[in-house]
C-alpha cells in the first residue's frame, strides 16, 4: 500500500523521540478530524516540535498517516502472533496458521487509525486492495509465512510455496479488515469470524486421498 519507503538510516535517540511523537501526533490527529482537516501546524503542536520540523521528517502528513498505519499494524501483527504462537494446547501447523489468521482479521479490525480512516477518508484504504503490497502487508505475509511453512512440515497444510499461500491469504483476509463491519452489519461477528477459521483451513488443508 504505502509508496513511502522506510529510511535505511538508523536514528539517534532525538530523532527516535520526534519520529515517536510525530507518529503519535498524526494518529491522533487523524483519529479525531481525518486526514483532510489534518495540518502541518497541528500536527507540530500535538508533538511539540515546529512546523518545519513536520516537514523535514519527509514525505509531507501522507507519509507520515502512512507510517504511523505501518506502525499499528506493527504493534497489532506483533501481539497476536505473539499470543496465538505461545498458546500451549496440542494443535498442528494448520490450525495455528488459521488462529493467526482470525486473530489478525479481528485485532486489525478493531485498530483505531483503520477505523478513523474507514469513517473519514476510506480512500486511503484503496491501495490495499488495488496497489502494490506495502510494509503493513509485508508485516502479515511475513508472520503467516513461517507458520504456513511449518505446517507444510508437519503434513497438516497441503504442499506448495508457503509464501504464495500467504499471499493469497493475505488478499483473502484484507476484505475482512477493512470491511468487517459491512458484514458483522447484518451478522453476528462470531459466526462471520467463524466462518472465516472455515476458509482459512479449507484454503490450506490437504487434497483427501482417495
Amino acid at each position: 500500500m504505502e509508496t513511502g519507503e522506510p529510511s535505511t538510516g538508523e536514528l539517534s535517540t532525538d530523532e527516535l523521540s520526534t519520529d515517536e511523537a510525530l507518529l503519535a501526533a498524526v494518529r491522533d490527529e487523524v483519529l479525531a478530524y481525518g486526514v483532510r482537516r489534518a495540518t502541518a501546524t497541528s500536527i507540530a503542536q500535538r508533538a511539540g516540535v515546529s512546523r518545519v520540523t513536520v516537514y523535514r521528517r519527509g514525505g509531507g502528513i501522507k507519509q507520515l498517516l502512512l507510517d504511523a498505519l505501518v506502525d499499528e499494524f506493527r504493534n497489532a501483527v506483533e501481539e497476536v502472533t505473539a499470543l496465538v504462537l505461545a498458546e500451549q494446547s496440542p494443535r498442528d501447523g494448520r490450525a495455528a496458521v488459521t488462529a493467526l489468521a482470525v486473530a489478525m482479521v479481528r485485532k486489525l479490525s478493531e485498530a483505531p487509525l483503520v477505523a478513523a480512516l474507514l469513517k473519514h477518508d476510506p480512500e486511503m484504504l484503496l491501495p490495499y486492495l488495488v496497489d502494490r503490497h506495502g510494509r503493513s502487508q509485508q508485516l502479515m505475509i511475513e508472520a503467516m509465512t513461517g507458520a504456513i511453512a511449518a505446517g507444510m512440515a508437519d503434513g497438516s497444510i497441503r504442499d506448495g510455496d508457503p509464501a504464495l499461500l500467504s499471499v493469497v491469504l493475505l488478499h483473502a483476509l484484507t476484505p475482512f479488515v477493512i470491511g468487517l463491519g459491512v458484514v458483522t452489519a447484518k451478522h453476528d461477528r462470531t459466526e462471520v469470524l467463524t466462518e472465516v477459521r472455515q476458509l482459512v483451513d479449507a484454503y490450506l488443508a490437504p487434497e483427501a486421498t482417495s
